[in-house]
């Protein structure tokens, strides 16, 4: 990926802070998050959608779960630690 030419990098998909963006000379895919940026490729990108998929589908379930019918306690959401 390092190189001395330079990538012309296109715009996917982006929202504020969070953008993807995609160099067709590399095939290069970037991820911004504000100031973070992960460089992948588009298998890897196809994996981190369904993951983030999922856990969007899992955490839905979770916060609509009644305690009173025995599910899952509801989240809130939050610091972690």
């Amino acid at each position: 990926m390092s190189s001395n030419k330079r990538h012309k990098k296109v715009c996917l998909s982006g929202n504020g802070d969070c953008r993807v963006v995609f160099c067709p000379g590399c095939g290069t895919l970037e991820i911004n998050l504000g100031a973070s940026t992960i460089r992948t490729d588009y298998e890897s990108l196809n994996l981190l959608s369904s993951v983030l998929n999922r856990a969007k589908v899992q955490l839905a379930r979770m916060q609509n779960a009644s305690p009173a019918n025995g599910d899952a306690p509801q989240i809130r959401p939050g610091r972690v630690h």
